[in-house]
Formats: C-alpha cells, structure tokens, sequence
C-alpha cells in the first residue's frame, strides 16, 4: 500500500508563502501609498506575521508518504514549516513492528503519529510523526494498513 498527500502539502505549503507575502505587502501598501507613517500599522503587521506562524507551528504540518508492504513499513515525511528542515524517513521491518498510536493534542488540532518496534533491548518508540496534514480517509487507510500487519505478527506468535 502506498500513500501521500502531495496536492495537500502543496496547497499548505503555498499557504505559508503566500500569507506572509500578503501580509508585508498590505503593510508597506498602506505604509507607501496613503503617506500612513504611523509604525502602528508596521508593528500590527508584525504581531499578524507572528501569530500566524504560531498557529502554523501548533499544527506541525508535514508532507508524508506512506509504504506498508509484507516485508516492511516506510514512513517518509518532511515538515512544511517555511524554515529550512531535513528530510526524515523511517523504516520498520513488519515482524519487527509492535504498536501504533495516534495521538491528538492541543484540543485536537495535532495528530502524530508514534510507531513502536521491537529492539535488541526492548521495545522502542520512534519520535512523533505530525499526520495534521492528512485526511480522514488516509489516516484510516494507514490504521488498517497497520492493523493488518500487527494481525499477522500476532498470528505468527501463535
């Protein structure tokens, strides 16, 4: 099973662009063009700029692409904060993997995602995945996908 959300985390990330873009030139518009020289408008534009990245890093958007197979489990995902941010991926071999949660925080406006595996010295949990930026249906497609895998491993226990 493969998945992303590519059209998604376009359209966000030109969200991030365009906002700010908007936002100072609103400002220097008003600043230039009707002689306002009050900094007032200069700094309401700034307070806009700062609590709209605020709302954003609650969110924690990111662009995944999702691959569940029989022989492993691979979660690629990049964080669509305007700043710059590494790429991530991890990569679970199915017999290996144990537990998933998803886990909605800030009154629901955040979900992520935890991935749990066994280890040489237990079990380990992988840091949270931001899955804000995915919709219903993928976010239930990728808990079958997992469901179905940790059914076989169970099955193969027994």
């Amino acid at each position: 099973m493969k998945l992303n959300n590519t059209k998604r985390a376009g359209w966000i990330k030109m969200m991030y662009m365009l906002i700010p873009l908007l936002v100072v030139i609103a400002a220097a518009a008003v600043y230039l063009l009707y002689e306002v020289k009050d900094l007032r408008y200069m700094v309401l534009a700034f307070i806009v700029l700062l609590l709209f990245f605020a709302v954003m890093s609650i969110f924690k958007y990111s662009y995944i692409v999702f691959s569940a197979g029989p022989d492993n489990i691979q979660i690629r995902f990049k964080t669509l904060s305007p700043f710059n941010t590494p790429n991530n991926s991890v990569k679970i071999k199915s017999e290996n993997f144990r537990n998933y949660e998803i886990k909605s925080i800030h009154f629901g406006l955040r979900k992520t995602l935890f991935l749990y595996q066994k280890s040489s010295g237990g079990l380990a949990k992988y840091p949270g995945i931001g899955f804000t930026a995915l919709k219903e249906d993928q976010i239930s497609e990728i808990k079958k996908a997992f469901d179905l895998i940790l059914a076989i491993n169970k099955s193969k226990k027994e």
